[in-house]
């Protein structure tokens, strides 16, 4: 075998310029993908609208099951604040409360929003104050406020109120 023979046999075991070029565009777009699929998923910089899971999450509870007629709104300027509407059966309602963390009970004819403040007033479906039958709590565990009002008014579904803030960082 001579020399020349040896450089072309060489070269055959090594992919060419082009395929190692392809290889590591296609290896940069996986890696890409993944980057982007993970903050999509955790929403770490707060960059895309929230869904139902965060405000769960924040909130400290998944809605009940059964739960209809939800919305929700939220806002980061200050804290972070969750506004979330939700109608559900009378039963739900204690488990719902205790899994987001407030130990107290509802009271009788206590609303924690009395009137309407300007962001609220600007949600069509965000009508606490209209509840005429109502129970409320008002929560405060040192790092988040938890405001519940549901609205008895219908003697069989509820109208659920939960207004969730912190009160250190987002």
């Amino acid at each position: 075998m001579n020399h020349r023979d040896s450089e072309k046999t060489q070269r055959d075991d090594f992919p060419s310029s082009k395929v190692r070029l392809g290889l590591g565009v296609l290896a940069i777009l996986v890696v890409s993908a993944i980057v982007v699929g993970v903050l999509w998923v955790t929403n770490v910089f707060g960059w895309r609208a929230w869904r139902v899971q965060e405000v769960e999450r924040f909130v400290g509870a998944p809605l009940p099951a059964g739960a209809t007629d939800v919305h929700f709104a939220t806002q980061d300027k200050v804290a972070r604040i969750v506004w979330l509407r939700f109608t559900v059966a009378d039963s739900a309602l204690t488990d719902y409360t205790k899994a987001a963390g407030i130990d107290a009970p509802l009271q009788d004819g206590f609303t924690p929003f009395p009137a309407l403040n300007p962001q609220e007033a600007g949600y069509g479906w965000w009508q606490a104050s209209a509840a005429t039958a109502y129970a409320g709590v008002y929560w405060n565990n040192g790092e988040k406020v938890t405001e519940v009002l549901v609205d008895r008014s219908d003697a069989v579904q509820r109208v659920v109120y939960v207004r969730a803030y912190n009160l250190v960082g987002n």
